[in-house]
């Protein structure tokens, strides 16, 4: 039985993505595997994504009949910090894929993963679009309810990418990876920026809640971080994670086509701190969905049975 079972793969593929989530900005669960799995795809649905992402490097950017702009800050802000997040999941497991081989990586395959480590700094600046308000009034106290100590260091596939991210390479990368290292120093920028940005003066929820809750069990507290981002865990095919990954970036690029990164009724922009208004970082709110539609096409046909690849040019980060 397919983890998808009464949600088919085709069925995920097929419809409108103004119908995620059942209706405008709303939300679905994600199926992902425990640890990522390296059985082939279905070859029928590979060409159908690929027929559907084109040649173009903004191919998928939105669909013919996307949203029209959002109701109130709050249902996008919300929207976004649960679907970004989710996203986030699949580029960690994605990248854990591809940190995990032992011979010489060839050139393309690092700046696949350079493109993967700037889709993460992308999905960061993503889901911390929101205002400080929402964040404080929304997100953060959310996140409380679900767990007073709750942390994304709780996230099950940031483990296996941590060091990664840190700039700590694997061998089979050594030697041609200096644009990799650079877009991880990027995205630790991001990420001090972004927590300048929300919680200037507040300490974590993890911090503040320190010696008030008992410590959880590992798989506790990773159970916990999935089940607020609605993200179950099953045997899932690449097939499979290819085809959510693809109707999250639809629906996320229909959003900012409608909306904009900082749309102007609700805009954050205004309290962006200084390492955030850095030529690089900006240049990633400038491209995200180029960029997602790039990371989209390497994973559809990375999960391929072929080893056909896109006839497109390389770059460290699609843009």
């Amino acid at each position: 039985m397919s983890a998808l079972d009464g949600t088919s793969t085709a069925g995920l593929l097929e419809a409108g993505v103004t119908e995620f989530g059942g209706r405008a900005y709303g939300l679905e669960p994600l199926v992902l595997p425990t640890d990522p799995v390296h059985s082939s795809g279905d070859g029928q649905l590979i060409r159908r994504y690929a027929e559907l992402l084109g040649p173009g490097p903004d191919t998928g950017a939105r669909s013919s009949a996307g949203p029209g702009p959002a109701d109130s800050a709050e249902q996008l802000f919300w929207f976004r910090w649960i679907t970004g997040h989710q996203l986030t999941f699949m580029l960690w497991q994605e990248l854990g894929r591809r940190a995990a081989g032992t011979a010489p990586a060839p050139p393309d395959e690092v700046d696949s993963a350079a493109r993967l480590v700037r889709g993460y700094s992308a999905m960061l600046l993503y889901t911390a679009s929101c205002t400080r308000d929402v964040y404080h009034r929304v997100i953060r106290p959310s996140m409380a309810l679900h767990h007073p100590a709750f942390s994304g260091a709780w996230a099950r596939d940031y483990g296996p990418v941590r060091t990664v991210l840190r700039g700590r390479l694997p061998a089979a990368w050594e030697g041609r990876a200096d644009t990799l290292i650079e877009e991880c120093a990027l995205n630790e920028a991001v990420h001090e920026g972004i927590a300048l940005k929300l919680v200037p003066d507040a300490p974590s929820l993890l911090q503040s809640s320190a010696s008030q809750s008992r410590p959880l069990p590992r798989d506790v507290r990773a159970t916990l971080f999935d089940t607020y981002f609605l993200t179950l865990r099953a045997p899932c095919s690449p097939t499979e994670v290819a085809a959510q990954l693809l109707r999250r970036v639809r629906a996320v690029c229909d959003d900012l086509a409608a909306n904009g990164l900082y749309p102007a009724y609700a805009s954050s922009r205004t309290e962006k701190p200084d390492a955030l208004r850095a030529e690089r970082v900006e240049e990633i709110e400038h491209t995200v969905r180029r960029l997602l539609g790039r990371i989209a096409r390497d994973s559809v046909w990375r999960s391929s049975p072929t080893s056909t690849r896109p006839l497109e040019g390389s770059g460290s980060h699609g843009t």
